[in-house]
This record gives C-alpha cells, sequence and structure tokens, in this order.
C-alpha cells in the first residue's frame, strides 16, 4: 500500500465531542448499576467441558436487573487462574474453538443482551443475516439507551467473576471485538481491575465519522432510524456523544493491542486509527492492510491471548 494511504488511515486525532456532564452522568449510572445484587447463577455444563477446561453457564443480574448470561471456562490444571473477558460484536455472535485457547487462563465469554436469541446456521449466507434493532432501542432516551445497558452489563461482569473462588481477579484482561471492543473501552475506563485490553477492529468510535462510512448493522440501524425521525437527528447525535468509545480513551491507563485491517468497511481504519491515536498508554497496533475486518483471523486471536497473557501475569 502507498505511504499516502496509510497516511490517510493513520493520521486522524479528531476532538473528543463529551458533553459538560459526561463523567457525571457515567459516575452516577455505575454507582446506581452496583446497588443491584448480582444473584450469580454457575451451572456445570457437561457437553461444553472437555479434557482441558469446564464450562460453566453463567447468569447474574445487569443494568434494570436484566439477566444476563455467557459461558465460563475454567482449566482443568491450574489453580486459581487469572480470567480474560471475551466481548463478541454487535450481530455476530463467535464461537472460538476450545484448541485456540491457553489452557492456563480462564475466559469468560459474555452475550450480549438481546443476542442469546440470535440463532445462525454456521454455513448461513451473509445476505441471510438480519439485523436485530437493539442499537435504536430507547435511543432517544440516553438514560435507558440499549448501549448503556451493554456497558454497564460488561462492567457488572468483574463484579461477578471476583465472586467466582476458583479464579484470580487480581488483574483482568479484556478482549473485545468490534462493538464489543467500544464495551471494552468503557470497561477498561471505569474499572481498575482490567490489567490488559486488546480491541479487535474496534467500532462505534468517532461516530461522527464512522456514521457516515460504515456498513455494519449497528450503522445502518441507526442511519435508518434517523432518516425517519429528521427532527431528532440532532437529539440522537448528541445522546451517542456518551457511547463513543473515543470519549473514554482519555480514561485508559493499561497496555493495549489494537488490529485494523485496511479493508474493513464494518470498522473503518480510519475511526480504528482515531481512537488509537488518543489513547496515551503503552500501546500498540497490528495492522493488516490487504485484510477486513477479520483481520488477523485465529492466527492474531492465539497472539492476542499471548499478550494478554503476559501482561496479566506480570
Amino acid at each position: 500500500m502507498p505511504l499516502s494511504n496509510f497516511d490517510r488511515y493513520f493520521l486522524n486525532l479528531p476532538p473528543p465531542d463529551k458533553k459538560s456532564d459526561f463523567d457525571q452522568f457515567w459516575e452516577k449510572s455505575i454507582a446506581e448499576i452496583k446497588k443491584i445484587p448480582l444473584e450469580t447463577e454457575l451451572i456445570k455444563n457437561a457437553r461444553k467441558t472437555s479434557h482441558r477446561f469446564t464450562s460453566y453457564d453463567v447468569s447474574y443480574k445487569g443494568y434494570t436487573k436484566s439477566t444476563v448470561t455467557g459461558e465460563l471456562l475454567v482449566p482443568r490444571d491450574t489453580p486459581k487462574p487469572k480470567v480474560i473477558i471475551h466481548i463478541h460484536d454487535y450481530n455476530s455472535i463467535v464461537h472460538y474453538p476450545q484448541q485456540l485457547l491457553d489452557a492456563t487462563m480462564a475466559y469468560f465469554f459474555i452475550t450480549l443482551r438481546g443476542h442469546a436469541n440470535i440463532i445462525r446456521s454456521p454455513d448461513s449466507e451473509e445476505d441471510e443475516f438480519v439485523s436485530p434493532g437493539y442499537m435504536i432501542e430507547n435511543i432517544l432516551d440516553r438514560d435507558t439507551y440499549y448501549v448503556k445497558a451493554v456497558y454497564l452489563d460488561l462492567y457488572r461482569s468483574i463484579d461477578m467473576l471476583r465472586l467466582v473462588p476458583e479464579i484470580s481477579c487480581s488483574a483482568i484482561g479484556i478482549i473485545g471485538k468490534g462493538f464489543g471492543a467500544a464495551a471494552a473501552v468503557f470497561a477498561a475506563a471505569y474499572s481498575d481491575r482490567i490489567a490488559a485490553l486488546v480491541l479487535e477492529t474496534p467500532a462505534f468510535c468517532h461516530l461522527p465519522q464512522s456514521q457516515n462510512i460504515s456498513t455494519s448493522d449497528a450503522t445502518r440501524e441507526i442511519n435508518e432510524f434517523m432518516a425517519t425521525v429528521k427532527s431528532k437527528k440532532k437529539q440522537i447525535k448528541d445522546n451517542l456523544t456518551y457511547y463513543d468509545a473515543l470519549n473514554f480513551a482519555d480514561r485508559i491507563r493499561c497496555p493495549l493491542l489494537a488490529t485494523v485491517g485496511f479493508k474493513d468497511t464494518l470498522s473503518p481504519p480510519e475511526c480504528v486509527f482515531s481512537l488509537f491515536n488518543h489513547i496515551q498508554s503503552e500501546k500498540v497496533i497490528e495492522v493488516y492492510p490487504e485484510e477486513g475486518n477479520s483481520a488477523g483471523g485465529n492466527e492474531q486471536f492465539r497472539k492476542s491471548i499471548k499478550w494478554v497473557s503476559e501482561r496479566i501475569h506480570a
């Protein structure tokens, strides 16, 4: 790729667009969710348990006391392992095979709210995928917006994991994909237990630009809704500033690994770099000039786990 094209992506440093009550909004939101009893349940899943990991179906109470679910994998031969939280992308649940995982670590794969109802065959064609419409749920009310619920559900998972005696939560790693990476940025911004952060082709960052160029389901849902309520367009854009991952960047203190594909239309590279450039902690980005949203694939996922493991065991 010509250097000029690389610079077009790399040289992005747009100013944050936080509202004056941004910090107050999130401090209040976090204080409120901490009052909700977790009511954690772990049920061993014999079908998914293997010779390497014991699998548990997990549930706990998240935002608005809604039940959040996920899968916890605990290695069978490692006492009190450290844990990595993984957050999948919007409308795209990816189940990584256990063979890709380092069996000295525990893993919590959270299911974003509403996504437990999304069932797809592995061989489904892309045009068969139906967008669920969650990204416009309560978008006119910043206090009850769907994305607020997702971010706080994830934040609450950290408290949930601390109550699991089989694992150690003194230092937690977190890996987010796409929209899940934006949620990961939020969690790392407000929890001092996150010791390493991986952002796989992060989305929902620098929304003023990404809403104009991204082809993701999340972007399409929001834009199609705004087209039907043009008088509310400014209100929606103002509300979205509270959830733009770029606006949490200045709070990140832990080491960061990011990935980007220059042919990615879902997580546009110029938006990825807008977020990456604002983060001031120790950081590195893996660049895939000839790849799209899957940048690096399974091999990069293995590298990411190794990178996280080294830092949370330091």
